[in-house]
């Protein structure tokens, strides 16, 4: 089998590298037709692909990937628009049109659920808003496969975008065992270190984990650090200096691949505790990673956690509320056993089943299918 890996997608996010990587460890022939866009700005802000520079770099963008396809690419099986790729559907499927090629999407979210409803750059009523759900429904509907990393996801599309006949496949978004993996570090052993990796954006709840760190200061064994940029960052900074959180730490972006070095240094890993339908529909990419490296994780109880993992085996939960988040950090930090248990078992679950191997023999499975 042999795939073209098609658009202006980003090459080093984890959904597109595990896929990259999935297949070719699978002897899936992959070629890249890809010209970079997306990944020349890391936070993708109210603008999100508005500007006039923007659009014109896209135009550009879009004749270089034809003129590669064509001048290029050697023959192939399947294309594949890898994310983001909701801009790119359009000419890649005119070239599956006209090469008789099956076309499957990757889009991992709904541009509209994430820029209208979850970041609430622009209201629903609005010109954009309009413009996403056009371009989620007409890729999907373009495609004879999508790509989806939860059934929770599955439905939302289905329902909310009204697409109940497309071809949905739920593939886990894992993490790239490459870059994260179990590593020895020297801690402080007279503090408990909870760490938080990721955008700052609504769909994480920072502002309930500030909440959290105000409510166990007094206990002050316990170091919040929060890792990141994004939306809400001066926000949240503002929080913590009028609140005088002493126990709460701010560190800027640091690269990709030195994240399992850092969250090496914590006791606990957060994952989201967001309050928007969103966040009970993903597993995003930080609760792969943490397992990944075999460090504890809590996160918010939701329904799409519970497609794939078992809460107090394989990952800890709570309710998405400060009281129980930081009953819960307590618990964690006093149960040493317990944490070192559950520690285990999701490196074990995640070695067994969300390896960079076993993703990519199911979505090769699923191109097969198609």
């Amino acid at each position: 089998m042999s795939v073209c890996y098609f658009g202006t997608y980003e090459r080093n996010y984890p959904r597109n590298s595990i896929f990259l990587e999935g297949l070719r460890r699978n002897a899936v022939t992959v070629f890249e037709c890809h010209v970079p866009l997306w990944e020349k700005t890391v936070i993708k802000g109210e603008k999100f692909g508005f500007s006039i520079t923007f659009i014109l770099r896209f135009f550009i963008a879009q004749f270089r990937l034809l003129f590669r396809y064509v001048f290029f690419i050697p023959k192939h099986d399947i294309i594949i628009v890898g994310y983001i790729g909701h801009l790119d559907i359009f000419l890649a499927k005119m070239i599956a049109f006209f090469g008789r090629k099956k076309l499957v999407f990757n889009p991992l979210v709904s541009l509209y659920d994430t820029v209208i409803v979850d970041r609430g750059y622009f209201t629903t009523s609005s010109l954009k808003a309009r413009l996403m759900r056009f371009l989620d429904r007409s890729a999907c509907k373009m495609s004879d496969v999508v790509l989806l990393d939860t059934e929770a996801h599955i439905q939302y599309f289905r329902n909310e975008l009204d697409l109940p006949n497309i071809n949905f496949k739920r593939l886990f978004v894992g993490a790239d065992d490459r870059l994260f993996f179990p590593e020895k570090t020297a801690k402080p052993k007279n503090n408990f270190h909870v760490m938080f990796i990721g955008k700052f954006i609504p769909l994480h709840g920072i502002e309930k984990i500030i909440e959290t760190a105000g409510i166990l200061k007094s206990e002050t064994d316990i170091i919040f650090t929060l890792v990141g940029l994004g939306q809400l960052r001066s926000e949240i900074e503002k929080k913590i200096n009028e609140q005088g959180l002493d126990n709460v730490r701010l560190m800027d972006w640091i690269p990709y691949n030195q994240l399992s070095q850092k969250m090496a240094e914590a006791d606990l890993l957060l994952g989201i505790f967001g309050d928007s339908d969103k966040a009970q529909r993903v597993i995003p990419n930080k609760l792969f990673q943490a397992l990944a490296v075999g460090k504890p994780v809590l996160t918010a109880d939701t329904s799409a956690i519970r497609e794939l993992l078992t809460p107090d085996e394989h990952i800890f939960t709570s309710e998405p509320t400060p009281d129980k988040i930081a009953e819960k950090i307590r618990f964690i930090r006093t149960h040493e056993k317990i944490c070192h248990t559950v520690s285990i078992n999701g490196y074990r679950f995640f070695q067994e089943k969300l390896s960079i191997e076993k993703l990519g023999a199911e979505l090769k499975t699923i191109l097969k299918d198609a």
